[in-house]
């Protein structure tokens, strides 16, 4: 009888010792990020049978195992990446919206004074003071373009930046999950004897999953071995079991000024790679960035290179169509390159010359209608050895490019959805092969490449030519109404929107969207927040609760130690017995 309470009472001491040993773990990294609260897990030993019944024999512990709520983490999983998401892009659109409204760097105030200046000239067509003026405010105007677009293109290598640092931190994180997937599949394996899991190896790699998160949008898949599977929201495998699937970045061969991010593949023996679709990678800080360089970003340049261009040849066409001070027929008041040819100027074309089989090296803008242009890139692709296109970024059907037939070269032409002529080019000395690709920025090089042509207020041209006189103010009348004019965005039977408009608009779109990132990522902050205060009141360290189990279990040691004591006492009178 001794014996069986001594083995009880020594059962309930261990026990008791645990359940404090578990307590002091706790109430130690009450403040480890990541740490889930564990408790012990006792059960009841078999009872023996006996003359009078069932007679307990004392308690095991089963396993300590962690509070944790797998519904919660997947919850902290996806609010987490929502939240990245919305946070990149406000952070990144609020430094466009910032530029643009500002008067120092805008083009507001610099449009305003230009056609002010031409206003004050067309009033006293022959005053040198003023024709000085109009230059002035020209060149400030043209300036401002400039450093518009030198803006942009910072923070495109900004954005880069921070898609590298994305990347760094991807890799870095999946590698030590991978090698934690390792640790806690041996650990299991030594532990399954007694059952109990490795439940600070699994916090720790929890930890590291909820950061991975943060950069990037994943799906995990538990495996039975102890081990976790994540992969992309574009199916691709970012860690499987105890092998890191990296994901690398190069230079695009379609754009130098940005990064492609993917993963690296052979394919024909030759290591390429294979470069995800932002829109492909849910949410995450990644899929931010990347979405706010190829759709915001682009956008909001390439509108800035079609407002210098547009505004650049109404003007031009004016000026050469007057004369100036000297009644001798009027020149090009902006000029945007040296070819002579603007959509050469303004444009940019980039051959991917990395995937490109055939010398299709060169292409040649020959013609753009600013009136019909919006902000689009075209992807071109060689199909049949002819160029099909379609909107950049876009992942719809490809069209043919129309050839013209006008016996003065292989010229291709792009048109809108109402069949009106939007740009043109040409193959220079190609054979193309099919599968190669181009992509055409229409405007991408207007706003870097605008200046003033004239330097001498006498060439200013502010009469026409169909009355030249001194006097005349004409063309200066005509510059002037272009501010109202409705030149811009003509297609598909439209009006068409005035080139100040055109600029609000631009505003309007970036304010709008800054207000509408800006309240996303609050909104996905506060959902981020609620549901960390679930897990933190499910999961996390309560102190009131373990100064109550550390009370509860030293009862039960002492307890324990008592029958001890007791059973040891029983022991010695059952000896002097004999």
């Amino acid at each position: 009888m001794s014996n069986s309470v001594y083995g009880i009472a020594l059962s309930g001491l261990n026990a008791a010792r645990s359940g404090l040993s578990t307590t002091s773990h706790n109430i130690a990294n009450a403040n480890t990020v990541g740490y889930n609260r564990q408790q012990v897990i006792q059960q009841a030993r078999p009872s023996t049978g006996s003359d009078i019944g069932f007679i307990g024999q004392g308690v095991d512990i089963a396993s300590v195992q962690r509070v944790y709520s797998d519904f919660i983490n997947a919850q902290e999983q996806k609010a987490t990446s929502d939240a990245a998401f919305f946070e990149a892009k406000a952070q990144q659109i609020a430094r466009v919206d910032a530029m643009i409204a500002d008067d120092a760097s805008g083009l507001s105030s610099a449009l305003s004074i230009f056609f002010a200046s031409a206003q004050t000239l067309s009033t006293n067509p022959a005053d040198l003071a003023a024709r000085q003026n109009y230059l002035s405010s020209a060149g400030t105007l043209a300036a401002r373009f400039n450093g518009l677009n030198t803006v942009m293109d910072d923070l495109r290598v900004a954005t880069n930046l921070k898609v590298t640092d994305t990347v760094s931190q991807l890799n870095d994180a999946s590698s030590q999950i991978a090698a934690l997937n390792k640790q806690i599949v041996a650990a299991k394996n030594q532990t399954n004897a007694n059952g109990g899991p490795p439940n600070d190896l699994l916090d720790q790699r929890d930890r590291l999953i909820m950061q991975l998160s943060k950069q990037v949008q994943t799906t995990r898949i538990d495996m039975g071995d102890g081990s976790v599977n994540l992969f992309l929201a574009n199916g691709q495998p970012l860690v499987v079991k105890d092998r890191q699937f990296a994901v690398s970045t190069e230079i695009d061969p379609q754009d130098p000024k940005n990064l492609l991010v993917g993963t690296t593949n052979v394919i024909n023996g030759q290591a390429r790679l294979v470069a995800f679709e932002p829109s492909s990678l849910g949410n995450g800080a990644l899929a931010g960035f990347l979405s706010f360089r190829q759709n915001e970003l682009t956008e909001y340049q390439n509108t800035i290179g079609l407002l210098a261009a547009r505004i650049g040849q109404a003007v031009n066409d004016v000026q050469t169509a007057g004369v100036d001070l000297d009644l001798n027929p009027g020149g090009a008041l902006f000029g945007f390159g040296t070819s002579g040819n603007l959509a050469v100027d303004i444009s940019r074309v980039v051959p991917n010359v990395n995937n490109n089989t055939g010398n299709l090296t060169n292409i040649t803008m020959r013609a753009v209608d600013l009136s019909k242009l919006s902000a689009a890139e075209y992807e071109v692709t060689i199909s049949g050895g002819a160029p099909q296109y379609r909107v950049a970024g876009s992942t719809g059907p490809f069209t043919p490019a129309v050839a013209l037939a006008d016996g003065s070269g292989p010229y291709f032409e792009i048109r809108d959805a109402a069949g009106a002529p939007l740009l043109s080019f040409r193959l220079d000395n190609a054979t193309p092969t099919d599968g190669d690709t181009f992509t055409l920025m229409p405007v991408r090089e207007a706003a870097l490449n605008m200046r003033v042509l004239i330097d001498r207020p006498s060439e200013v041209a502010a009469s026409s030519a169909t009355n030249p006189s001194i006097g005349n103010n004409q063309a200066m009348l005509q510059i002037t109404a272009l501010q109202t004019s409705r030149t811009m965005y003509q297609s598909n039977n439209s009006a068409g929107v005035a080139i100040s408009d055109g600029f609000n608009q631009l505003v309007s779109r970036v304010g709008n969207k800054t207000r509408e990132f800006t309240i996303g990522a609050e909104s996905r902050t506060a959902v981020l927040n609620q549901v960390a205060e679930s897990r933190d009141a499910l999961q996390g360290v309560n102190m009131d609760e373990e100064a109550a189990n550390l009370l509860r279990y030293q009862q039960a040691y002492q307890a324990s130690g008592r029958v001890i004591s007791l059973s040891k006492e029983l022991f010695d009178q059952i000896l002097s017995m004999f």
